[in-house]
């Protein structure tokens, strides 16, 4: 089936990477094509509406941005199959080329069409070489084998970025309306799909609040957190908070230990009109209750992680958010960023004194991490009672 140009263009933008940086999965291949084949350059070359960008390339340094009429590449996708130029030269297509004309000469090129999920072609994988030459059947099923390989990345990356965007519209969209109270919340996933979460929702006059972080990153952790997340939330809805976790280890203990991993979580639930915090917390450890000069106290732990050890239950805890005090739980890529958990939960302390309201906290403590790049998934939660 043909697509039109408008229809191949925007499946070219739909897959999100134009303009991205190198990466080694590309590289791999293009190295391969290139001894493979024995010429002087090959490179996977994606064709925009009015210019070719080069994914990734060896034997051609500095190749990033070229004109759609200069490019070899915008012939390859006009057809399904290959082009094969044996002597750029002597062909009228080609002779006034600037690449042909170039220091080293494009003399052969060949390229197999790339194509996107759709079946759109967006690109090509391309070999050139400054020595006229030919392309055996035999080379052409061999170049066509590796531009699948392209093209199965290109595809799991799209995918990948689809299940991202689904992953971040389950998270709350917009913090419960809680007079008397603020509250926000943010999520930065060290790769496209994380494995932390947070959770929020009203009921019967308390506010439950849910934040966890699944061991490892990635496509795995985000699995596993999505199972996570539907379990603690549906025994919340219905038990008081020391059965809602125990009863959410017990459920979800066996793929924990298929899988072998574990989740760190808090949960708790806090009584609007008093400010009394009933709170479970699974080895999770950093969770802070703020004055608003920043001095803080760390809530108690309740237990081991869910799924560390068979069997767990989980003790309660209560505390109590006075007027004025801000309740802080992170996760726990922000302690990549200091020595040791105090000195991160007293860096934490002092945003809380520095910022007027819970957003512009979530804000300034996830822009402390972007800011400094992130090794690990991070999650800030942030609930403040007026005074």
């Amino acid at each position: 089936m043909e697509h039109s140009e408008a229809e191949r263009v925007g499946a070219l933008h739909a897959l999100g990477v134009l303009d991205t940086p190198r990466e080694e999965r590309y590289d791999r291949v293009v190295r391969l094509a290139q001894q493979i084949f024995g010429v002087g350059a090959a490179a996977v070359n994606l064709v925009d509406a009015d210019r070719q960008w080069t994914k990734a390339e060896v034997g051609l340094p500095g190749l990033v941005n070229t004109p759609r009429r200069d490019s070899f590449c915008a012939r390859t996708v006009e057809h399904p199959g290959a082009l094969v130029v044996p002597d750029a030269a002597a062909d009228d297509r080609f002779r006034a080329n600037p690449f042909v004309r170039g220091d080293p000469p494009v003399r052969f090129y060949a390229g197999h069409p790339l194509r996107a999920p759709g079946g759109e072609r967006i690109g090509s994988l391309c070999l050139t070489d400054p020595v006229p030459r030919e392309l055996t059947a035999r080379e052409q099923a061999i170049l066509a084998e590796l531009a699948g390989l392209v093209e199965h990345e290109l595809a799991a990356q799209h995918e990948i970025d689809h299940a991202g965007q689904v992953q971040r519209m389950l998270m709350p969209r917009t913090a419960p309306s809680v007079p008397g109270w603020d509250l926000a919340a943010r999520w930065a996933p060290a790769r496209e799909l994380g494995g932390d979460f947070y959770d929020w929702w009203v009921q019967d006059g308390r506010l439950q609040l849910h934040v966890a972080d699944v061991m490892g990153k990635g496509l795995p952790a985000a699995l596993l957190a999505a199972s996570v997340r539907a379990v603690l939330h549906g025994s919340a809805r219905y038990n008081d908070q020391r059965a809602a976790v125990d009863r959410a280890g017990a459920a979800l203990e066996s793929i924990l230990e298929d899988t072998g991993t574990f989740v760190t979580a808090f949960a708790a639930r806090v009584d609007l009109g008093t400010g009394v915090l009933d709170y479970v917390d699974a080895g999770h450890g950093l969770a802070v209750v703020c004055d608003p000069t920043g001095a803080h106290r760390r809530l108690c732990s309740s237990g081991l992680p869910l799924g560390a050890l068979p069997g767990s239950t989980w003790e309660p805890r209560t505390e109590r958010l006075a007027p004025g005090e801000t309740l802080l739980v992170i996760s726990d890529g922000l302690l990549d960023y200091f020595p040791d958990v105090p000195a991160a939960l007293a860096r934490a302390g002092r945003a809380v004194a520095d910022s007027a309201g819970c957003e512009e906290l979530v804000e300034r403590v996830l822009r402390f991490a972007l800011e400094r790049g992130l090794d690990d998934d991070v999650t800030v939660l942030a609930l403040r009672r007026a005074g």
